[in-house]
């Protein structure tokens, strides 16, 4: 009977270790991720501060934020030249930080319209200066 329960009790410690085990590599590998989305966010940012050329558009055609709106920004985001984006279906407008020498405004206007959407732009472009 002694043997038994010594056998019970192993088994609970391993059971107990490998789930200690498994818990301390998820807590390690939602660290690494939290750090690692902060240094993506840190890299975007650098990349804004740097001389980029800020660019607004109307985009027409677009029936919700998820599938439309975050599908430009996903598909311009891909793009090498393109700094930032950022898409709202509920304004409809879509400002967009881009490297005039990578990509130019007419292959970002293309590039949404191949998506099924009409772009215009709103405003004009304005440099972001090096501070």
């Amino acid at each position: 009977m002694m043997n038994r329960q010594v056998i019970h009790f192993s088994s609970v410690r391993k059971t107990i270790f490998i789930a200690l085990l498994c818990l301390g590599s998820l807590l390690l590998s939602q660290e690494m991720n939290a750090q690692a989305d902060l240094k993506g966010k840190k890299q975007v940012s650098e990349q804004t501060d740097k001389k980029t050329t800020k660019l607004e558009l109307t985009v027409a055609g677009m029936s919700c934020q998820a599938g439309c709106a975050d599908g430009i920004d996903h598909l311009l985001s891909r793009r090498e030249g393109v700094v930032k984006s950022n898409t709202t279906y509920a304004t409809g407008i879509s400002s967009i930080w881009y490297d005039q020498a990578i990509i130019s405004e007419k292959e970002i206007i293309e590039l949404i319209g191949k998506r099924g959407f009409k772009a215009t732009v709103k405003t004009t472009q304005t440099k972001i200066k090096d501070q």
